[in-house]
């Protein structure tokens, strides 16, 4: 038995806000800055020779990575940086951070494939290291005047002697050997503060690496990072919208349209080209994504970065959606005979699942409650959208090409039908995901994962609103004139309402692929 569209809206607004409104406290917890050491705000009285973070889920530094810097802007470059488990990073430092305040950036990358940032400051209020240098500074400028007082003694005992001569000469050689010595000394605890150049007590060699130290401290968000995450951001549209072509156009082809051979024909001829932007789509989201990663666009051409971004789910992702892409097109037309006619079936639910299952590896998914559970359920949510959406379109072609009758009606009944237990299954699927995915209520309005959730549910009321308005309103209008000539008001009334439902649920599709790239922070 099919529910009505508008019994099946209300049962999933139903379901939705119960168990969203379930959430009473945290079900999940997303990766982020669990603690620190020195903590936030922390003032320590000694030299700190290690900076320590803990994350709740593994991770791996991004683009700038973890970075220390001081008060004037200067990075305290670590002597290592490492962790044992992936969770806790330690960076030490051979010459310990003192006497100021300092701000430590982090730049990371989660196992779904998003970047988490953030800061934190603490104050080491301890002598810089250089003062205590400096006494040990005065006592070789004192030892280096007592020799010089001994040597110039002993020239005035005998100032003809030739010894006394070249005892001088040698006074004078030590003189300077000492002075030198002393200035090496001073550079040495200039550069160990790390004092920004312009400082007064700096010499030119110290001021020329502070300069080259603040010109080469890595930003926490560049322009190239920036241009990088629009074109994911494009890569992921381009590549659901092919997702739902794929998709909704095999069941449009398998359901709708099955017993007429020139519709599936038509169905297939639009198929290819879906693959192919697929394809590209998911080449580029992997290519992006390394430059994304490394903050750096020379990743683009680096084998070492492309792999690095490949390695995490994601690249499974990519892999089967190019693999899918592929199988796409190299399904045999619908008209093709022998075995490439026997094989079609088989290539076409290959070519399905593997582009349905890929989005079991991207995003949320890979992070956000059991694991089965969230990867089950958004291939539910996929494959439904996927035959509601993209079979839209194909209906609102075919009834651009149509004017009435029988050939008419019949697909749209068919399809009804099965846009109706799509809209449970798509309702049921993202309710679940969601609940996995918002630690709470509040963030569906408090972040922007919550807000482009909501946007998403507007637009798809508003379809489902349109679909029951057609089923109920104009479709019995249409088919009181089955044998007749085509009543053109009624028709036109209900391709209209069609080819609007198509772009509410086209622009659904574009929220989900930001849904996808989207942090739930």
């Amino acid at each position: 038995m099919t529910l009505r569209p508008a019994v099946a809206l209300v049962l999933t607004f139903a379901l939705s806000f119960v168990l969203l409104g379930s959430l009473q406290r945290p079900v999940g917890a997303h990766t982020g800055l669990e603690s620190s050491q020195p903590a936030e705000g922390e003032t320590i009285n000694e030299p700190v020779s290690a900076v320590s973070l803990t994350f709740n889920r593994p991770v791996e530094p991004a683009g700038s990575g973890l970075g220390v810097f001081d008060e004037h802007g200067v990075e305290q470059r670590p002597s290592s940086l490492g962790s044992a488990d992936g969770q806790t990073w330690v960076l030490r430092f051979e010459t310990p951070l003192s006497g100021g305040d300092y701000e430590v950036r982090w730049r990371v990358a989660t196992e779904d494939g998003h970047i988490v940032e953030g800061t934190f400051r603490f104050t080491a209020d301890a002598p810089h290291a250089g003062s205590a240098a400096e006494p040990s500074a005065d006592s070789a400028a004192a030892s280096v005047a007592d020799s010089t007082d001994q040597i110039a003694a002993s020239a005035d005992v005998d100032e003809e002697s030739p010894d006394a001569t070249s005892g001088t000469g040698t006074a004078r050689t030590g003189s300077t050997t000492a002075a030198t010595d002393l200035d090496s000394v001073r550079e040495t605890s200039s550069m160990s503060t790390m004092v920004p150049s312009g400082s007064e007590t700096l010499d030119t060699t110290t001021s020329e690496t502070s300069d080259t130290a603040a010109e080469s401290r890595p930003l926490l968000r560049s322009a190239g990072a920036a241009g990088a995450g629009r074109f994911a951001e494009a890569a992921r549209v381009l590549g659901l919208l092919a997702t739902l072509a794929i998709v909704g156009g095999l069941a449009f082809a398998s359901f709708i349209v099955r017993g007429e051979l020139s519709e599936r024909a038509r169905v297939h001829r639009v198929l290819p080209i879906s693959g192919t932007v697929l394809v590209v789509a998911a080449v580029a989201a992997g290519l992006t994504q390394a430059v994304v990663l490394e903050d750096d666009w020379a990743a683009i051409v680096s084998l070492s970065a492309i792999a690095d971004a490949l390695s995490a789910p994601f690249g499974i992702a990519v892999g089967l959606r190019v693999l899918g892409g592929l199988a796409v097109l190299a399904a045999p037309p619908p008209e093709a005979l022998g075995a490439g006619r026997a094989r079609l079936p088989a290539v076409s639910l290959i070519s399905g699942a593997l582009v349905i299952v890929s989005y079991s590896f991207d995003g949320h998914t890979v992070t956000e409650g059991p694991r089965w559970l969230h990867a089950a359920a958004n291939a539910t949510h996929v494959y439904a959208a996927a035959v509601w959406s993209g079979g839209l379109a194909l209906l609102a072609d075919l009834l651009r090409r149509r004017r009435g009758g029988a050939d008419v009606v019949r697909p749209l009944m068919r399809f009804s039908q099965l846009a109706s237990v799509s809209l449970v299954m798509a309702a049921v699927g993202g309710t679940i995901m969601a609940v996995l995915v918002l630690d709470r209520f509040a963030d569906l309005w408090s972040t922007a994962w919550g807000r482009l959730l909501i946007a998403k549910i507007a637009l798809v009321a508003a379809a489902v609103f349109l679909g029951a308005r057609n089923r109920w309103v104009h479709l019995p209008v249409a088919a009181q004139v089955v044998g007749q000539p085509p009543s053109g008001a009624a028709y036109e009334r209900l391709r209209r309402t069609v080819v609007t439902e198509a772009i509410a649920l086209g622009c659904v599709g574009v929220v989900t692929a930001f849904l996808v790239g989207a942090s739930a922070l």
